[in-house]
């Protein structure tokens, strides 16, 4: 068992030149000290929760718990702290509790890309944290690593007690790879007593030379401490389309669990009441948000403009699009056969726009808008059924960067928000606490 003790650190908000600073807690007459800078009483200031020098927007993550959220990022091999998992909780009052590291114990290619990783949580101090990276330079095999370790955080309050964690698996899986960023984005999908871990290899089959390289997913059983059930089952995906991908998402329902691939040209993986799987095309950059036992529905976002690329200007409007897989046919991939749902205004794909279903009532969306640097992020409830949408809040950022990731969840009867804003120096995740609308 490892020990991984918990560290803060206290740096001041980068908000720009306004509103003013108050590092050492002082203001002008008329003005407070509000998490850091000085403003008019009641302003909404956003929280700031952890800086670091790099970070992609991938590697933000919420998980609800009882009394707030834990927030959950990593930092680099490369970088002054070293390859880690580090965690902070943030309650309902905005409080930003210590940081804690969660997984210290894995090693990753300070020269290489960076480790994927996902995390779910099991309850209010038990974690599963799944990670996937390249092989080491010493390393002769060329395959990919995968690791799923367990984590057992302190108590609410207690966090300066420190973290135990441990790998869930006798040892790393190593896993085929072939062509360019095979390794995969692992995907923890919670199954009611049990959880499934997915993950994409790449592989050159001896049998069907002229395949070249094809894709595979395959579907770990674990147990709710993480360990491994039975052996890995794997399927053939990705016919006619890249297979440098990894899995970008999961959604389950009853018997039913849609894994999503990608998120430039995805698809998504039906496996269903113990079927052969199907495979569905969403649009280019669509983003999947929730489904039935049958039906997934995707947000397929506004067009980009200029040279296309994920920081350029967007326009038109964004559509909800849902995807039947009782009326597909044919070879998977199946053609694109979907149906309009509703359109939402402009929402960007880049940062992906945070999505929250609820049971019996409207989804809840939020996005920057049109705009990268926009300074407020806009909530909508979105009915998703009808396509709907309603403004029903803004959360000002007071700050003019590069907003590079959203994350949302409710928990609590308050909806979580959590942004990084990017400076060509540093990633600063921000987050803000309301009422769940």
């Amino acid at each position: 068992m490892v020990l991984g003790v918990g560290s803060t650190a206290c740096t001041a908000p980068e908000y720009g030149a306004l509103p003013a600073l108050c590092s050492e807690g002082t203001c002008p007459e008329g003005y407070d000290c509000i998490r850091g800078v000085c403003a008019e009483p009641g302003t909404s200031v956003p929280i700031t929760v952890t800086r670091v020098e790099n970070l992609r927007g991938e590697d933000l993550k919420l998980i609800p718990q009882s009394q707030g959220v834990l927030v959950v990022w990593q930092t680099y091999a490369y970088g002054p702290e070293g390859q880690r998992f580090r965690g902070a909780r943030v309650s309902a009052d905005g409080s930003v509790g210590p940081t804690m590291d969660l997984v210290t114990s894995f090693v990753a290619d300070e020269g290489s890309v960076e480790p994927f990783y996902d995390v779910l949580g099991v309850s209010d101090e038990d974690l599963l944290l799944a990670v996937s990276a390249t092989r080491l330079p010493e390393d002769d095999s060329p395959r990919a690593r995968l690791l799923t370790y367990r984590v057992r955080l302190p108590s609410w309050g207690n966090e300066t007690r420190g973290v135990q964690f441990e790998a869930a698996w006798p040892g790393e899986e190593r896993l085929d790879t072939a062509g360019y960023g095979a390794v995969s984005r692992p995907k923890l999908l919670a199954r009611g007593d049990r959880v499934e871990l997915g993950y994409v290899r790449t592989r050159e089959p001896e049998t069907e030379p002229e395949a070249g390289v094809i894709g595979e997913l395959g579907v770990f059983l674990l147990g709710l401490d993480g360990a491994q059930q039975a052996p890995a089952t794997f399927s053939r995906v990705r016919r006619g389309q890249s297979v440098a991908v990894g899995v970008a998402g999961a959604i389950a329902r009853e018997d039913a669990a849609f894994w999503v691939l990608d998120d430039v040209r995805p698809s998504a993986v039906l496996f269903a009441g113990g079927g052969a799987p199907s495979e569905l095309r969403l649009g280019a950059l669509g983003m999947a948000v929730d489904a039935t036992t049958r039906t997934l529905l995707y947000l397929q976002p506004s067009e980009r403009g200029g040279d296309k690329l994920p920081t350029d200007p967007v326009a038109g409007e964004a559509e909800l699009r849902r995807v039947d897989a009782t009326l597909s046919g044919g070879d998977p991939p199946f053609a694109l056969s979907d149906t309009p749902v509703g359109t939402l205004g402009q929402v960007r794909d880049t940062p992906r726009p945070a999505w929250v279903a609820r049971e019996g009532r409207p989804a809840l969306l939020v996005s920057p808008g049109a705009s990268i640097n926009a300074p407020s992020l806009q909530v909508h409830t979105v009915d998703p059924e009808s396509g709907v949408a309603t403004l029903v809040t803004r959360i000002e950022r007071l700050s003019s960067t590069n907003v590079d990731a959203t994350a949302a969840v409710v928990a609590g009867g308050s909806l979580y928000v959590a942004w990084t804003d990017v400076t060509e120096s540093a990633a600063v995740i921000r987050m803000a606490v309301l009422p769940e609308p």
